[in-house]
């Protein structure tokens, strides 16, 4: 069951929570690109040691491994709550 989230815990590390919601969701994709790259990687190594149709059974594996990796959206998110997240304002004067 998905927990409710405070929305005060948000806002009290930006400005707004419109900026919170943005700053998750980019990093929210980049933790999926980096998901990404790691099954390309795996999916390489296993087609370097084994033929075609072995690697296209090991794809199965590989879906099913992916479908563990935690989900980008709540990586990002505990990020931000752990204040383990940098982020910067192009262009605006401190």
């Amino acid at each position: 069951m998905a927990e409710t989230l405070p929305l005060e815990q948000l806002e009290n590390k930006v400005d707004s929570l419109y900026e919170a919601i943005v700053i998750i969701a980019r990093r929210a994709r980049q933790i999926n690109e980096l998901q990404k790259r790691l099954i390309d990687k795996e999916t390489e190594a296993n087609a370097s040691d084994n033929d075609l149709d072995e690697v296209l059974l090991d794809s199965d594996y590989l879906d099913r491994q992916y479908l563990k990796l935690p989900k980008p959206t709540t990586l990002a998110l505990q990020e931000m709550l752990d204040d383990r997240l940098n982020f910067e304002y192009i262009g605006k004067n401190k």
